[in-house]
């Protein structure tokens, strides 16, 4: 009898600890680590593959059914990089830097609000620009993907 309930309770611990385990793997596995850099990271290099004309780089990270809001009109990919595309074609040129990034986790999801400080080049005049901006990345196939930007543009201090 003894070793019957020695059997059974080394048999429940075991499946217990199994359990507990494999529950730890799949949780571990369905969220990846809360890595603030790696959103921001990830939001700065699709500025530099836009400044650069890197159409390709900066479509790969965008998720599939990216967005974003800006000057009062919604973009999807192929509308931003199109507009973008034809401003540089037309002499402009961009710089976009992140910066005071605040970055908030929820699993594979995770939003990020920030100061783009940067500006544009058109002519030879270089004119700077600050935005305040957000967005939302989704991790999918071992990356961080932008799936919606939101883009405000601050108006320059005028002088009094």
């Amino acid at each position: 009898m003894t070793a019957k309930r020695f059997s059974c309770a080394s048999m429940m611990a075991v499946a217990v600890v199994t359990v507990t385990l494999g529950m730890g793997s799949a949780a571990s596995a369905a969220c990846p680590p809360a890595n603030p850099e790696a959103i921001s990271g990830t939001i700065q290099a699709m500025y530099s593959a836009l400044a650069t004309g890197d159409v390709k780089a900066a479509r790969s990270h965008f998720a599939p059914d990216f967005y974003l809001f800006d000057g009062g009109s919604q973009f999807d990919a192929d509308g931003i990089l199109a507009l973008i595309q034809s401003a540089q074609r037309a002499g402009k040129t961009f710089q976009w830097t992140v910066t005071q990034p605040k970055v908030h986790f929820a699993c594979r999801l995770a939003w990020i609000t920030y100061v783009n400080q940067g500006g544009v080049t058109a002519d030879g005049h270089e004119t700077q620009a600050t935005w305040l901006e957000s967005g939302i990345l989704r991790h999918a196939a071992g990356r961080w993907a932008i799936q919606f930007m939101q883009s405000t543009r601050v108006p320059p201090k005028t002088a009094p």
